[in-house]
């Protein structure tokens, strides 16, 4: 599988050094789950905003933006940062790297609309699980750029685990508690305060999964800030946003 270093990407964004923050973001009830990371003095904060227009709004602007969310979109079939995510990780990890939607797909207001619209670009209907995700993809979409793709980047928290764990993707599900354990284990090497944000959640804004999928992708945020990090492939969509995954 291609890959591609992230060095050169890092370089650029160390110009900005009064922003010393990076956030790792996931999708959750309440909205985005944000965690947050001060590369200077290794303090982490917890945060939700309503919408992703709000998370890019924080005040002083964070220096990398992971976000767990399709970037860039193909007008017909797959994208190959997807397919080559899914390879990467293997089963059963890999199934958790959904198929992006068609763009021609955000247009649709029912599930059924979404599948009509997308059969007609490329022949194939919408995943239930991709559905549950599209009103998230069309508000990034809606607001990316590729300017913002300086410094805000598509990441996949399974792809960011397989990392953490030194190319070995994790054996549990993350909904268990086994792969609750598993993946927090991995994290607490580099963020100790993160087992009392667990403490402190409720459930009704964000689950546990939704504070370890974006502290997995504030890890990335890290690498990309300081030049580490490396994606999946690499190509364009039709408005020149990149179809990458981040690790």
């Amino acid at each position: 599988m291609a890959t591609r270093r992230g060095k050169r990407r890092g370089d650029r964004l160390t110009r900005g050094k009064k922003r010393i923050i990076v956030a790792g973001v996931d999708g959750c009830r309440g909205g985005w789950a944000c965690f947050t990371v001060n590369l200077k003095t290794r303090k982490t904060g917890f945060q939700i905003f309503s919408t992703f227009a709000a998370v890019l709004s924080q005040a002083p602007r964070v220096k990398v933006v992971a976000v767990d969310i399709p970037i860039g979109l193909a007008e017909k079939g797959s994208r190959a940062c997807d397919q080559a995510a899914r390879k990467l990780l293997g089963q059963p990890r890999g199934s958790s790297v959904f198929p992006s939607p068609v763009r021609a797909a955000l247009l649709a207001k029912t599930y059924k609309e979404a599948c009509r619209l997308s059969r007609r670009a490329h022949g194939k209907a919408l995943s239930r699980q991709t559905d549950a995700i599209r009103p998230k993809i069309g508000e990034v979409d809606e607001l990316m750029t590729p300017e913002r793709q300086q410094w805000i980047f598509e990441v996949h928290p399974e792809v960011s685990f397989w990392a953490l764990g030194d190319g070995k993707a994790m054996k549990h599900k993350k909904s268990s508690k086994k792969g609750r354990r598993e993946r927090l284990n991995l994290l607490l090497r580099y963020y100790p305060d993160l087992q009392g944000l667990l403490g402190g959640l409720d459930g009704k804004q964000a689950a546990a999964d939704d504070l370890l999928d974006a502290a997995a992708a504030a890890w990335t945020a890290e690498r990309i800030a300081n030049g580490a990090a490396s994606s999946v492939l690499e190509e364009f969509d039709a408005r020149g946003l990149r179809m990458d995954i981040v690790y």
